[in-house]
């Protein structure tokens, strides 16, 4: 493994972990978001996402079950952007921009996850 790939996925490893953390320091703000988004039992599934970003992160950092981990974030990520960011919905200008952003972003990133889970073999 070259040292810019293991960089990437430190990086890689460290953003989902951080997603994750927020997940819950931020709980009742993004219940809130989920509760708005229709999401059925927004909490459970703010919690549910937190712990699979944070197992999916430390999967990557450390390098453990990196199939897994790219797999579940992954699926996630598309799953995230399409119940979370579906930006064709929105009526608010500002609103339809910013999960625009944030829908293109997560199906980019699970696009990244989906070719390195074909490099695992």
């Amino acid at each position: 493994m070259t040292s810019l790939f293991l960089l990437g996925q430190i990086v890689l490893g460290v953003y989902f972990i951080q997603a994750g953390i927020m997940h819950f320091m931020k709980l009742p703000m993004m219940t809130g978001y989920a509760t708005s988004r229709k999401l059925p039992a927004p909490k459970l599934a703010v919690v549910v996402s937190g712990l699979v970003l944070l197992a999916g992160g430390l999967g990557v950092l450390f390098q453990y079950q990196l199939a897994w981990a790219y797999g579940v974030l992954a699926v996630f990520l598309a799953l995230a952007a399409l119940l979370m960011h579906n930006f064709w919905v929105d009526q608010d200008p500002s609103m339809k921009m910013g999960n625009m952003v944030n829908f293109q972003k997560n199906l980019a990133l699970a696009g990244a996850l989906f070719m390195l889970l074909a490099l695992q073999g």
